[in-house]
């Protein structure tokens, strides 16, 4: 079983723009990143949706996120997140589970590994999901995240937050296992090796 994670970034490496909060999840300008997706692959449609985000909702059991990934989304999720299996949020608040239609998000105030351990035992044989820049960087930190999807979007955001801030470039190898074009965005398929 391992960590997987897929996330629309810039050509400069930012999967945000500056001051993302609730109101604007992905930061100022940082909409952009996510002018690719259908409309339909965002709402995880039963059926039509692009292969190469199908690909994605079908390996992952479970989700692993900070507390600023789901703070800056959940009123956008609504009552039907696009999750579809459980969710652990990595946070310092003590709060009762979030039940909603196909998602429960379950709030862990014991460290990113604990809820990735947590992640594991609910995905049974499926993968778990890193959701979010603050997550794929903890899954590199602690060299748990084995698989990377970079929807690469041809755009200079300047500022905002980078996904490899803080991580040693020395001690990860990324292989590219597939590139895909698509209308303004490249989709690369990386595995992740340590050491």
């Amino acid at each position: 079983m391992s960590c997987y994670a897929s996330v629309s970034v810039s050509l400069d490496g930012y999967y945000t723009g500056l001051n993302p909060s609730p109101q604007h999840m992905l930061g100022e300008g940082g909409e952009v990143l996510h002018a690719w997706l259908p409309r339909d692959v965002i709402d995880r449609p039963e059926s039509g949706v692009h292969d190469i985000i199908a690909e994605e909702y079908t390996r992952v059991g479970a989700v692993v996120m900070g507390w600023d990934s789901y703070e800056h989304a959940e009123t956008a999720w609504g009552p039907k997140p696009p999750f579809g299996v459980p969710v652990f949020v990595v946070t310092s608040r003590y709060s009762a589970d979030d039940v909603r239609q196909g998602t429960t998000f379950h709030f862990v105030n014991d460290g990113f590994e604990a809820a990735v351990e947590q992640a594991h035992n609910a995905a049974g044989a499926k993968d778990v999901g890193l959701h979010g820049g603050g997550a794929i960087r903890q899954g590199l930190l602690h060299g748990l995240l084995e698989g990377l999807q970079l929807h690469l979007v041809p755009v200079l955001l300047g500022n905002g937050r980078q996904l490899f801030d803080g991580v040693d470039p020395g001690g990860i190898q990324l292989e590219q296992l597939r590139a895909a074009e698509g209308q303004n965005v490249t989709h690369i398929k990386y595995r992740v090796r340590y050491g």
